[in-house]
């Protein structure tokens, strides 16, 4: 082999070996505490994905918002002091708004119409995020969201005069209080349960487990049993990072999380109902509400999806949305 042949075979050899993937770690923040489904189904997943990708891609875990809350997640994901997280809706539609159709008050009946708008959905809603520079990894729902507060709640009327906790930043919310009449209290995530301990709030909205695991159930005496709205959630990686990571490997942690998201919202929901009845076993009483009550909150509630357009989706969007529930309502006789 001649000097320049040699050189060449040299170089080719120097460009194979460059080209394969370094490894990648992937720093990932959540809200949820250590010792919850959430964190261990994220363990397990991290696990999968180091042992699949051969040590290529590692998950490192900074659970119960030791990294703030959502909007200070994203925040620091934008300049890489973490790379991934899992987010409720209102991290979601920090980053893209038309998300939080999913979270409007009293429209989905149940956890088979959530279902069925996130499969019709998700495909859109994932080039969306990937133009916001986010990669979308699947859904993570906390649940069905139900209002907790220190005295009986049978309908808007009761609310007047109540401290009602709302996330701050969280347009939704902020609508949904304001079409009951409720002034709220913005606190961020990690300071609800101080607030409850100190006064500042006697109320808070979220889905049973959820409630349970921050402790926020200790300082309320009574749940609402009709739940005021679904509560999506997702995992989001910035794709600055995600780019780092091999086509082949990227396949890997899709398909685990894929499977492991799906997994952990079958456990949610499992969950959410243990979690009512024991509230019942330590004393909460589940208010039931009157028909009157939740027709009250239902036509407040009405109100609230054609103000949101503009302002957190489109038009069309909404009217997709409400015409593929039509048609499943009516297939199910519903």
């Amino acid at each position: 082999m001649n000097t320049a042949l040699r050189a060449l075979a040299v170089l080719g050899l120097s460009l194979s070996f460059g080209a394969q993937a370094a490894p990648v770690t992937i720093k990932f923040a959540t809200v949820a505490p250590e010792g919850s489904s959430w964190m261990d189904v994220l363990k397990e997943a991290a696990a999968t994905i180091k042992a699949k990708t051969s040590g290529n891609v590692e998950i490192k875990l900074y659970p119960g918002g030791i990294a703030g809350d959502e909007p200070d997640v994203l925040r620091k994901m934008r300049v890489g002091q973490y790379h991934a997280g899992g987010f409720t809706g209102v991290g979601l539609g920090e980053v893209l708004p038309d998300v939080r159709i999913m979270d409007l008050p009293l429209f989905y009946k149940d956890s088979a119409e959530v279902d069925l708008i996130k499969e019709k959905l998700t495909p859109e809603f994932e080039k969306k995020f990937e133009a916001k520079g986010q990669v979308f990894l699947g859904w993570a729902e906390p649940g069905m969201v139900y209002l907790f507060a220190q005295k009986p709640v049978n309908g808007a009327a009761d609310m007047v005069g109540v401290k009602m906790w709302a996330w701050e930043g969280d347009p939704l919310a902020e609508a949904m209080l304001s079409a009951f009449k409720v002034a709220p209290v913005n606190v961020a995530l990690p300071d609800v349960l101080m607030a409850l301990q100190t006064g500042m709030i006697n109320a808070i909205y979220a889905p049973p487990m959820p409630a349970m695991a921050l402790q926020w159930h200790t300082k309320v005496k009574f749940m609402m049993n009709q739940p005021l709205t679904n509560s999506t959630g997702g995992v989001l990686v910035a794709k600055k990072q995600w780019d780092m990571v091999s086509s082949a490997d990227q396949a890997t942690v899709r398909a685990v999380f894929k499977e492991s998201l799906a997994k952990l919202t079958l456990t949610t929901r499992r969950q959410n109902d243990e979690a009512i009845e024991k509230f019942k076993q330590m004393g909460i009483q589940v208010v039931p509400i009157q028909k009157s009550g939740r027709d009250e909150l239902a036509a407040a509630a009405a109100k609230i999806r054609p103000q949101m357009v503009g302002k957190l989706y489109s038009a069309e969007l909404l009217k997709k949305v409400e015409a593929l529930l039509a048609e499943f309502r009516a297939k199910a006789g519903k």
